[in-house]
């Protein structure tokens, strides 16, 4: 359908309530209308103006409304199950990134030992490389003096 055919068939489907706004369409879901559309004020309960009226005048036929109710039960359940590996994978999510957090900390404490570790371990070469450069420094001495 092209939008201009959508737009009129909104326009003549469209409905105004006695507040003068446009009627809400909805679907009906009780056992006797399971699946029939009908209009009703947009306002609150409270403030409507009571409109109320069936979109189609006929009632839909019981196996209609058998196969309808059956399959809005069969999504019902599906969307609690949904609901269900929602809130595992949520949990998951959040555990995971506690464990994240917890390896990041370790880490952070890791390095920090191992930043400690490899600086005295430079302090150890350099102490060394002066001991080598003096030990050299003597037996050239030493070997110049035998030579004398």
């Amino acid at each position: 359908m092209s939008e201009s055919s959508i737009d009129s068939l909104e326009k003549l489907y469209a409905r105004r309530c006695h507040c003068g706004l446009n009627a809400l369409n909805l679907t009906a879901w009780t056992d006797l209308n399971a699946g029939r559309r009908f209009y009703k004020c947009p306002r609150p309960k409270a403030t409507s103006c009571g409109y109320w009226e069936w979109q189609d005048k006929q009632q839909l036929p019981p196996r209609v409304v058998t196969v309808i109710m059956d399959l809005k039960g069969k999504l019902d359940v599906m969307k609690v199950e949904r609901n269900k590996l929602k809130r595992i994978v949520d949990g998951m999510e959040k555990a995971e990134r506690d464990n994240l957090e917890i390896l990041f900390d370790e880490t952070k404490f890791i390095s920090a030992q191992e930043v400690g570790k490899v600086m005295l371990l430079e302090k150890k070469i350099k102490k060394l490389k002066t001991i080598i450069f003096i030990s050299c420094a003597l037996f050239v001495v030493f070997v110049v003096r035998i030579m004398k």
